[in-house]
């Protein structure tokens, strides 16, 4: 059996989804649609895999499953910003690839029936708090902005947390003005859906911060 690896990443991220605003699974219930959609960025600000420093490296993950995401049949890609050193990229890949602990990275593996190979693709990502953006070059774009009040305009700060969170911990609730992507059978389209926009700190025994 492979020995897993002790990693830790201090990251900004950035997550949309096909929910309404909240995202039921975050609270144990089931996806507003019946199922679930997602592409997700991550800029590593701090970071180490084994030997491998991975500050500055900049990944996304394209994820689909029919249903709730713990019965399975997902499918998911990750992309990795071609910046990143072939030792980097083969980190992301073990993390992500779930071998090695750390909430989402280890369980979503678990649940695909499905998984692409990784692929280098530039990615332009553009951390501002509720305002955050990026895109996968090609494959899709998560647009985030807060929400406002429909009388006065004003931003609204609102917040989930989730102390045994397998994503993060605590993180505000973003309207996501517009995402989609489109790769293979990762396909979607939507607009003003759930969103979080965070930093988060991850390493082998899951959330810590």
């Amino acid at each position: 059996m492979a020995m897993t690896e002790l990693w830790n990443i201090e990251a900004q991220y950035i997550q949309s989804c096909n929910c309404d605003y909240g995202c039921p699974c975050n609270f144990n219930g089931y996806p507003t649609t019946g199922n679930c959609e997602a592409l997700v960025g991550y800029h590593v600000v701090r970071g180490q895999f084994g030997k491998t420093k991975l500050d500055g490296t900049t990944f996304a993950w394209a994820l689909w499953w029919p249903k709730a995401i713990h019965e399975g049949h997902g499918v998911g890609r990750v992309y990795v910003d071609p910046k990143a050193s072939p030792g980097q990229r083969k980190a992301v890949e073990e993390i992500t690839g779930g071998k090695h602990g750390g909430g989402v990275f280890e369980i979503f593996p678990k649940t695909f029936a499905k998984t692409y190979p990784i692929r280098a693709t530039p990615i332009d990502f553009h951390y501002d708090g509720a305002n955050s953006w990026f895109k996968v070059d090609g494959i899709g774009e998560v647009f985030s902005e807060p929400h406002k009040n429909p009388v006065t305009g004003a931003a609204v700060d609102t917040y989930v947390r989730l102390p045994k969170g397998l994503a993060f911990k605590e993180a505000p609730v973003t309207n996501i003005r517009r995402w989609w992507m489109r790769d293979e059978d990762l396909l979607a389209v939507h607009e003003n859906v759930n969103g979080h926009v965070t930093m988060i700190k991850v390493d082998q025994t899951g959330v810590v911060g």
